[in-house]
């Protein structure tokens, strides 16, 4: 199961992590896997490549933690961006409950 964690404060986005593997499908071919990969490589990448903010993010093999830095965290396009992503993660667990799952935190712990 993929575990989609995000962390906010005052409905700011401040770092989200996500691990598992899905197991939908094998390896390659798994669509939920693929689906939730490009959401969350999108966000990250759009802050850098559109809005020029890189975000602190860490991808290892079987987790990808993404932490917002604090001179960002106010920025809206930022925001925007982060919370288009919680969305298209949410709409994925609805879509496939017993191969995504989201949990809102508050703080960064």
């Amino acid at each position: 199961m993929i575990r989609f964690r995000v962390y906010q404060s005052d409905s700011r986005i401040q770092k989200f992590v996500v691990t598992g593997h899905s197991g939908y499908g094998e390896a390659g071919t798994d669509i939920v896997c693929a689906g939730v990969s490009a959401l969350v490589y999108n966000a990250v990448n759009s802050c850098e490549q559109l809005l020029g903010i890189v975000l602190d993010a860490t991808d290892t093999e079987n987790e990808l933690r993404c932490v917002v830095q604090s001179s960002h965290r106010s920025n809206p396009d930022v925001q925007l961006l982060l919370h288009s992503l919680v969305f298209g993660v949410e709409q994925m667990a609805k879509a496939y409950p017993q191969y995504v799952k989201v949990e809102r935190r508050t703080g960064t712990e």
